[in-house]
């Protein structure tokens, strides 16, 4: 079985040399992203004859990077064996197109669903026209560029040292008081930035700043992959006219000092779907988007035609755009929420329409072979969900229900459980598992009283097979 190991800064410097050749183009794979975002998404690494892949953790489920060196082929063989005796799905993330091809003609990874969300979407630069703005589309950035010297006078850049870190805190303090009105994410990234910015040199990160009368007024954080320039922080004081492009102009322009080859892209990273920093980013004119696909091999959703399932008045079918209110209103209910076990309000990526937030999250969840997610209706009245997911490598599965208050204690519940657990046992060929908390004893019933047996518990939940 191949061996994961944890992310730590020792580790992670270890596998730096593979990091480097990272060839998806995208920014999930490079040292500072991960470093950022070990807390969300619970990092490790393994080597495999002289290969190279990445564990993570995405929507509370296992991801595993395609695999590059020497053996990917080869690796690819060990990841199967492995996820079989882990019992865990084979998720492959951060798959741009070139390597979607690959999995599309590998006969091993067959059926397979495979999505990419537009917001997590990498915007790709040509270096070039990053340090130049030169041509007729650049006009914005390069008046931009020239107002901030007419007012201030030619930026003076320079690289960060340690010693530089007291005035990037003074100035990230001052940038706190622009932008009190930031989300989860943003808070989040300023405080991993702050992190991030401790430990530059041991990941070969790179940080560089512009001063104004001896005052950091703006500064960003990337890395280098081959011909690739990443960008990973990008920050500035918006009361400094045009310092946003200055920056990264003066950003992508001094990096070529530390690169052994000539730069020929720049990767910025998503926008994490803030309207806001799309119509930025698609400002400085982006040569392609990078999309990262989620693929999931053998997934029971794989070539699937949601089904109609009847018992009577209640049907479990396919979500509906007229059904986005009123699921809104479940997945807000706090009575529904407090034995469904995901807290939105501290999800930071949660991010969108507001009123589309939960729909089009459980739709991209089907679409990527996730999650089997179907509407609870009666007399064609939505009242609540079942979901099955959690499927397994080994073909087990866990199921979920949840309906509005009102229509609880009337046995809709039982039905709607019992008739996803026969459809998924005889149509789909799948081990049934449930879980409920301990306190939720109409859960703990009706899970009983569909067939299930009682197999573990631990401090807050009971454990269920069939």
């Amino acid at each position: 079985m191949l061996e994961f190991k944890p992310n730590s800064i020792n580790n992670l410097r270890e596998v730096l040399p593979y990091i480097r050749q990272n060839p998806f183009r995208c920014s999930d794979l490079t040292a500072g992203y991960i470093f950022m975002w070990q807390d969300d998404m619970d990092f490790s690494f393994c080597v495999w004859n002289d290969t190279f892949c990445v564990r993570m953790m995405i929507n509370d489920q296992p991801a595993y990077s395609y695999p590059y060196g020497k053996d990917p082929d080869g690796m690819v063989d060990e990841l199967i064996k492995h996820v079989h005796e882990m019992n865990e799905p084979l998720r492959i993330y951060g798959v741009n197109e070139e390597y979607m091809e690959k999995i599309r003609q590998d006969s091993r990874l067959q059926p397979f669903c495979a999505d990419y969300d537009v917001k997590w979407s990498d915007y790709l630069y040509d270096y070039e026209k990053a340090t130049t703005f030169s041509g007729k589309k650049f006009s914005g950035q390069r008046n931009h560029v020239n107002r901030f010297v007419k007012l201030y006078g030619k930026p003076e850049t320079s690289f960060l040292e340690e010693k530089d870190l007291p005035d990037v805190e003074e100035m990230l303090e001052r940038y706190e008081h622009e932008h009190e009105d930031r989300g989860l994410l943003e808070t989040s990234e300023l405080e991993r930035t702050r992190e991030l910015l401790k430990i530059c040199a041991q990941l070969d990160q790179h940080a560089a700043c512009i001063r104004y009368q001896g005052k950091i007024i703006a500064f960003s954080i990337g890395e280098i992959i081959g011909d690739m320039l990443v960008i990973h922080v990008e920050k500035a004081l918006r009361e400094y006219d045009g310092i946003y492009p200055v920056m990264y102009q003066e950003f992508s322009r001094i990096m070529q000092d530390r690169s052994a080859v000539p730069l020929r892209l720049v990767n910025r990273e998503d926008d994490s779907g803030d309207p806001g920093l799309r119509i930025s980013k698609m400002q400085y004119q982006p040569i392609a988007r990078v999309h990262k696909y989620l693929v999931h091999v053998k997934s029971p959703c794989a070539g699937l035609t949601l089904p109609v399932l009847r018992d009577g008045v209640l049907v479990l079918d396919a979500f509906r755009e007229e059904d986005i209110p009123a699921y809104h209103r479940l997945n807000l209910d706090p009575e529904v929420s407090r034995y469904w076990g995901y807290d939105f309000e501290n999800d930071p990526y949660l991010i969108g329409e507001e009123d589309r937030l939960f729909y089009d999250s459980t739709i991209k969840d089907t679409s990527w072979g996730d999650s089997l997610n179907l509407a609870i209706r009666e007399n064609d009245t939505f009242i609540g969900e079942v979901i099955l997911w959690h499927f397994t490598s080994q073909g087990d599965a866990e199921l979920g229900c949840r309906i509005f208050p009102e229509y609880q204690h009337h046995g809709y519940g039982h039905r709607a459980f019992r008739m996803m657990t026969e459809y998924a046992e005889q149509q789909l060929h799948l081990k049934m598992n449930a879980k409920c908390y301990k306190e939720n004893t109409s859960s703990y019933r009706m899970i009983l009283g569909c067939g299930y047996t009682l197999c573990g518990e631990d401090e807050n939940f009971y454990y269920f097979t069939r």
